[in-house]
This record gives C-alpha cells, sequence and structure tokens, in this order.
C-alpha cells in the first residue's frame, strides 16, 4: 500500500467531544458505519497532518466484540504499521482518536459498542481515566500495546503470546495497571509462565482474580527491588512456580465442592425415598 501521513485529532475537536459526550455518543449509536459526521458537528478544524509517514492500512470488520479471530489479526496489522513511529506518538490520545475515528472507525463500534446513558464512549474512546489506563482501555490503542508487549522474535512465531494474550485479555489486563509493565521483560516471562500452567492443567477454568494475584506478586517483588536484577527467565520460573500453586488449590478446592455435591444428592435421594415409603 501507500505511505501516507499520519494525523492528530486537533485539540478543537478533542475538546468539543469531551464537552459533549452524551451528544457524540448518540452521533455514535446512529451512525455506526461512517463517521462523516464528525466534520459537521466539529466543523473544519477536525484533523491536523504531522510529518511522520507510515504504510497505509486496512482493518477487518469484526463479526462482534467476541471476534478473536479478526481482533489477532488486526492488532498485528496495527502493531506492524505503526511500531516505527516515536513513543510520544503512539502514547497520544490525539493520535488513537484519528485512528478510531478514522481509519478504524466501524471496527472499534464493532469492539466497543456504545449505549446510551453509558460511560463507554468516555472511558474508552477518550483517555478519562489517565494515560496508562487510557492506553489499556482505549479501543484499537489496547490492541496496538498488546501485541508490543507481548511479541517475542525469539520464538518461533513471534505471535504466539499475543495469540494467547487475545484469546484471554484477562491474562494480561491486570499487568498493565501496573508501572512494571513498561518493562517487557517482565510481562514476557509472565506470559510465558502463564502459557506453561495452562498447558500442564488444560481441564483448569481460569480463575480471574488469580491473573490478579499475580500482579500483585509482582508489585511486591518491585518493592524490594528484586525486579530489577531479575531476568525473563527468572520471572517465568517465579510466576510459573506461584501461578502453579494457586491452580493446584483451586483445582483441590473444586474437587472438594464436587465431592460434597455428590455426597448431598445422595443425602437427598436418601430421605426422598424413605418420605415415600
Amino acid at each position: 500500500m501507500s505511505k501516507i501521513h499520519i494525523k492528530y485529532m486537533s485539540d478543537v475537536a478533542l475538546a468539543t467531544l469531551k464537552a459533549n459526550k452524551n451528544e457524540i455518543t448518540n452521533k455514535l449509536i446512529e451512525n455506526p458505519n461512517s463517521s462523516d459526521w464528525l466534520s459537521e458537528f466539529v466543523g473544519d478544524d477536525l484533523y491536523v497532518t504531522k510529518k511522520y509517514e507510515i504504510e497505509d492500512f486496512i482493518l477487518k470488520v469484526p463479526s462482534n466484540e467476541k471476534d478473536r479471530e479478526t481482533d489477532i489479526y488486526n492488532s498485528i496489522i496495527l502493531y506492524e504499521k505503526l511500531n516505527k513511529l516515536p513513543l510520544h506518538v503512539l502514547t497520544d490520545e490525539r493520535f488513537w482518536c484519528w485512528v478510531m475515528f478514522d481509519k478504524g472507525y466501524e471496527v472499534s463500534l464493532k469492539y466497543m459498542p456504545v449505549k446510551k446513558e453509558s460511560s463507554i464512549f468516555k472511558d474508552h474512546w477518550l483517555f478519562s481515566q489517565g494515560k496508562r489506563r487510557g492506553l489499556f482501555f482505549g479501543v484499537l490503542s489496547r490492541c496496538y500495546f498488546r501485541v508490543a508487549l507481548s511479541v517475542d522474535d525469539t520464538l518461533k512465531d513471534p505471535y504466539e503470546l499475543t495469540k494467547f494474550v487475545i484469546s484471554n485479555p484477562l491474562r494480561f489486563r491486570e499487568l498493565t495497571w501496573r508501572s512494571f509493565s513498561s518493562e517487557k521483560m517482565i510481562v514476557l516471562g509472565t506470559l510465558k509462565a502463564e502459557k506453561r500452567i495452562i498447558e500442564e492443567y488444560p481441564n483448569y477454568e481460569e480463575n480471574a482474580t488469580r491473573f490478579g494475584d499475580i500482579a500483585k506478586l509482582l508489585s511486591k517483588l518491585g518493592s524490594v527491588m528484586l525486579l530489577d536484577v531479575m531476568t525473563e527467565k527468572d520471572i517465568e520460573g517465579y510466576v510459573y512456580k506461584k501461578y502453579k500453586n494457586m491452580v493446584e488449590t483451586d483445582l483441590k478446592k473444586d474437587k472438594a465442592a464436587k465431592k460434597s455435591n455428590t455426597i448431598m444428592d445422595k443425602l437427598k435421594s436418601l430421605m426422598s425415598k424413605t418420605d415415600n415409603k
């Protein structure tokens, strides 16, 4: 494809969006396929063209917000087309507003359908919760950063961990709230450990709270400066051991609960037979 210059949404346009969240939400609902209405709403000064060039790209429209296969495709495309841009661009909400409203409008609405009287537009289209959370809440910015922090050129498939993350974003989400997630080797080590556990326990139904527990354990390591001297392999081994203990604890609890339920069912059956005599 041809080269294009990136754009930022203008400061005036962004301020207009933030000042009219309810009206914008209604417009998004009324116009699911085209953002042509935006220039009429904001005015002529919608975008500002910047000096940086990227290869043009087209995203696939997913069937719904749970279409993981298309999510993987689009996330990788965004990463491959944008990863040469400076970090100050990739962390600027004005850049991502251009990407969402211009390059990926229909895709963004499929991923994150907006609803009346909700905060979806504010939370997921604007950086309303600060830069870090904004990046990982953002409809398309989070797609990019999931890849940026999980791609690993040492693997046969560099996107192996990316696919692992996108198939269940909770595996990654808790890490992104912590400042240590800026260190990619910590993220890679953690994901590799989680993947090993899931492969070893294929029947384990992942407990979302465990991902939060893992992030807290890593935060404790950071608080005593151990993260500064640990390697990716160290992180993987540490998380693997801790996660394995968590999974085995959960499985024992599940087994005990099932056994208890079986006993109760038998008692109920016996009592029913006694009552019928």
